[in-house]
């Protein structure tokens, strides 16, 4: 049996976002994939049939000079990690968001390809 986070437990988790950064932090929800975004960095967050909740880290968009075109960055945590829906792994999440758009990359995150922007 999972235990599963409360409303009030996330939004406690997600408090921190909202202190380090405001009004330029949205969030947008699309099923069972949300999409935190801040400065054109957004880490994309879906929750899996078994509640574990699996985070894409994408890089703010830059110009592919070969092609012409924008790309991001997409990073994954170094250690393949999955969070619970419950309260530790909603915090663990919630410091893995603000360590990527405070700029932590390596070690932490680990490279693993790039997205053609449209």
């Amino acid at each position: 049996m999972y235990s599963l986070a409360s409303p009030s437990v996330l939004a406690a988790s997600a408090a921190p976002l909202l202190e380090s950064f405001g009004d330029k932090l949205t969030l947008w929800r699309d099923g069972n994939v949300a999409h935190w975004r801040y400065e054109g960095q957004t880490v994309v967050v879906a929750v899996e049939a078994d509640s574990e909740v699996f985070a894409s880290f994408v890089d703010a968009p830059a110009l592919d000079v070969v092609r012409g075109t924008p790309i991001a960055a997409i990073y994954r945590r170094s250690a393949d990690r999955r969070y619970r829906l419950n309260s530790a792994g909603c915090a663990a999440m919630v410091r893995d968001i603000m360590a990527f758009f405070s700029g932590e990359r390596e070690p932490i995150f680990t490279f693993v390809g790039t997205d053609t922007i449209a």
